[in-house]
């Protein structure tokens, strides 16, 4: 009999929704902050004038030992997903689980917090703290992020004076550094040239064959999910429409449904066949 797979995250028929103009958006959330201090939050799933659920009664399970990727047309609730789950964003409605997950590493913006005045390795301190590392765990990293980033002889330059492919290295090997038990990726995995992907995909490969780990991360990239991804949730309009380990027939389905509203056949084969040869 099977070993029974562990589930480290469970969301639960969650809603997510946003105002599609400013001005909405800051009276609302006026609204919301008045009715949460006096308790009179409305219980019910409604919305506003100029309100949209950018998830909608969204489920789905996160398992021990995968790497799963979201993926799905610009707009579709990827990146909402994975910053409620990450808690950068509250709940509207549902909730989510949370199975032995004490620590989680969100990557939305790769090089966000970087100094370009300081040194790489100053930067690896102040990226690190943003990361929620203390001084200690910095320190019996710290060989582990230079090793892993490579360009050692260039840790005491500026920052400002990398590439931009040498800044990623850095940041991303700061945050895989602070081992946590889920991993998200948002539209970072792999970064620099194709010997430092090679290396990153081993990695994330290598990470979640330990106990209690995990990594989530969203991309539009065929190439990367067919190469780490053993599980595939394809989203639309903030619901999972499509589940699947199988990983390339998933990636089939979603590139079908991106074309789903081209109108005539000839014009469908055309932008599939244009996606398989930049793509796959």
């Amino acid at each position: 009999m099977d070993k029974e797979e562990k589930v480290m995250v469970s969301v639960q028929n969650i809603y997510k929704k946003f105002s599609r103009d400013l001005k909405s958006s800051l009276y609302y959330g006026m609204l919301d902050v008045g009715s949460s201090l006096l308790n009179l939050q409305q219980k019910e799933l409604r919305l506003r004038k100029h309100e949209f659920w950018a998830t909608n009664d969204l489920s789905l399970e996160v398992k021990e030992s995968e790497i799963l990727a979201v993926v799905g047309a610009n707009g579709s609730g990827k990146t909402t997903l994975m910053r409620l789950i990450a808690g950068i964003y509250p709940i509207d409605h549902g909730q989510i689980v949370f199975n032995g997950v004490k620590k989680i590493t969100p990557i939305f913006a790769l090089n966000a917090g970087m100094q370009p005045l300081f040194t790489g390795r100053e930067n690896i301190l102040i990226k690190g703290a943003m990361l929620g590392m203390s001084k200690k765990e910095l320190e019996e990293k710290m060989d582990f992020i230079i090793d892993f980033f490579e360009y050692k002889d260039f840790l005491d330059m500026p920052v400002g004076n990398y590439s931009s492919g040498m800044k990623a290295r850095l940041a991303y090997s700061v945050a895989i550094a602070t081992e946590p038990d889920l991993f998200i990726i948002d539209e970072a995995l792999a970064v620099g040239d194709s010997l430092f992907k090679a290396k990153c995909y081993d990695h994330l490969k290598a990470y979640v064959k330990q106990p209690n780990k995990a990594v989530i991360f969203v991309s539009n990239n065929i190439k990367k999910v067919l190469e780490v991804a053993t599980r595939v949730v394809v989203i639309d309009k903030g619901v999972p429409i499509y589940d699947s380990k199988n990983i390339y027939e998933a990636l089939t389905f979603y590139i079908n449904d991106c074309l789903k509203d081209t109108i005539d056949e000839r014009t469908r084969q055309l932008r599939l066949e244009k996606i398989r040869s930049y793509e796959i």
